[in-house]
């Protein structure tokens, strides 16, 4: 299982990792509450695949499922309240983590083994390395794609956090016959959530000069995704050194925040009790409304100002 409101490179991580699975002839369901328009294009893609067919079950149906020795793999988080079903993890004595976001607080703790590279782009890249070294492996061109898609989103088209293993990901992923053009299909949005995204950057208040702060509708699918994709739409703004992008879903304020080089977005996060990366990291508020959770944002950018931090 990924984390709640799944993105291409949760899925595409899960995708991989159900592939190694198989390839060793062992039974494997992903776990997934809702498909989103974020990942919509690469799950029909998926499912139109007979050996997918009943695969994807709800966290429901894995709970009846799981047993002790029932082997529970978490990709691209390691927070346990941000998992897909994070009941899972009190239901056996076997998980395994795959992840690539800053260890923070609230992780997993009862794993039987652990992979956590921060330096990665993302957990796509992470188990397309370790597909580079399963001689026999056989993908579908849905995953292949999905891997090179979870990448690309991660490191925003290969603008952020991409080191030599991100390329060497990729090329291998293109050897294995991912088309580009497919992969880019997979980020178009429909039109009502093109106008969500274009009204909060139309709307976003640049505080204290530098600061992008916008409120994302909360009427469409998905608006967590929406939220992060104009975060990073802000940053093309000449002066803006780091973007803040707020929405609710589920009767909780998420926050979205993004940067280039010159704003540890991470910190600021982990201040609202969220965390990430330096340059991409998010929070949640709980109990609050917008205009609570816009204010404290704005009183922890002036305390880290004052105090030097950013």
């Amino acid at each position: 299982m990924g984390h709640k409101n799944p993105d291409l490179d949760s899925l595409g991580a899960a995708a991989g990792i159900y592939s190694i699975v198989r390839f060793y002839d062992k039974k494997c369901n992903i776990v997934l509450q809702k498909v989103t328009s974020s990942i919509k294009a690469l799950y029909d893609r998926l499912v139109s695949d007979e050996k997918y067919d009943g695969v994807f079950i709800t966290p429901e149906q894995a709970l009846a499922k799981v047993k002790r020795r029932t082997l529970v793999i978490v990709v691209d988080t390691h927070r346990v309240m941000l998992c897909e079903c994070p009941e899972l993890l009190d239901k056996t004595s076997r998980i395994v983590v795959f992840d690539h976001h800053r260890k923070t607080s609230g992780a997993i703790e009862n794993y039987s083994l652990t992979y956590h590279e921060a330096y990665a782009s993302s957990t796509s890249e992470m188990v397309t390395e370790m597909l580079m070294y399963i001689k026999g492996v056989r993908l579908s061109r849905a995953e292949i794609e999905g891997l090179l898609a979870g990448i690309t989103v991660d490191t925003k088209n290969f603008a952020f956090k991409t080191g030599i293993k991100t390329f060497e990901a990729a090329a291998f992923l293109r050897r294995c016959g991912a088309d580009i053009t497919r992969v880019r299909k997979m980020f178009r949005d429909d039109m009502a959530s093109y106008q969500a995204k274009a009204e909060a950057v139309r709307n976003a208040e640049v505080y204290r000069k530098e600061y992008a702060i916008a409120v994302c509708p909360s009427d469409i699918d998905s608006p967590t995704v929406l939220a992060a994709q104009a975060a990073n739409e802000l940053l093309d703004i000449s002066g803006i050194k780091a973007s803040f992008v707020l929405t609710e879903y589920e009767n909780k304020i998420y926050m979205s925040a993004r940067s280039i080089d010159e704003v540890n977005v991470q910190i600021i996060a982990e201040k609202l009790g969220g965390g990430g990366h330096i340059n991409s990291a998010g929070a949640q508020f709980d109990h609050t409304n917008m205009h609570e959770a816009v204010s404290a944002l704005k009183v922890t950018i002036d305390k880290m100002i004052e105090e030097g931090d950013i």
